[in-house]
């Protein structure tokens, strides 16, 4: 009879600390199939309950990964728009938390493309069209902002995309178009050119 009452309880339906107790019981009668059932039962149990935990830490951290990410998209953006990045030929920013930070190597940034060696001999490296003293974006555009860019229809890549500066664009609608370091460093060059500064 007492048999029959263990045969029907529901064991899958319970926690894994109620399943050891139960362990415990089935130990105490010596009813070995019993036992290894429950264990069974038990080590699904535990494996789910860290499953779950795993889950709710992993949608934890996509959450906080997305206002982080956020906050720094923020805050380069005003950098963007205060003109500090102006000339930047790509803003590069990474930072490994799983790493321990040394001062230098973590986080890392860089503003200017590593320069590329010449394919053919005895040139050494190329350097980055970036030029160091102009004034900012801004202050040329206050200038020459009016003043066109480009006479003819032409076709420039931004971000590997072809695209076409209708002929008459200005400075500034060129300055406006993307916010796209190499593109923004182009106007730049061409606003210094414009007021005889490079």
């Amino acid at each position: 009879m007492a048999e029959d009452v263990i045969k029907q309880v529901d064991y899958s339906a319970m926690s894994y600390d109620e399943l050891m107790v139960e362990v415990g019981k089935a130990w105490e009668a010596k009813d070995m199939k019993l036992m290894g059932k429950l264990s069974r039962l038990a080590t699904e149990a535990e494996k789910a309950v860290e499953k779950a935990k795993k889950e709710a830490l992993l949608a934890e951290l996509v959450e906080i990964t997305k206002s982080t990410r956020d906050t720094l998209a923020r805050d380069i953006n005003k950098l963007i728009e205060a003109g500090k990045l102006d000339g930047a030929e790509g803003v590069w920013f990474a930072w490994d938390f799983g790493e321990k930070e040394e001062l230098g190597i973590n986080p890392a940034c860089r503003l200017v493309k590593s320069g590329r060696k010449a394919s053919s001999g005895g040139g050494g490296a190329v350097k980055s069209s970036y030029v160091a003293g102009l004034p900012s974006n801004k202050e040329m555009l206050a200038q020459a902002g009016d003043s066109t860019m480009f006479k003819d229809d032409t076709v420039v890549t931004i971000d590997k995309q072809e695209h076409t500066m209708l002929a008459g664009t200005t400075f500034q609608e060129a300055q406006d178009y993307s916010t796209n370091g190499g593109w923004r460093n182009r106007v730049r060059m061409a606003l210094g050119k414009e007021l005889g500064l490079v």
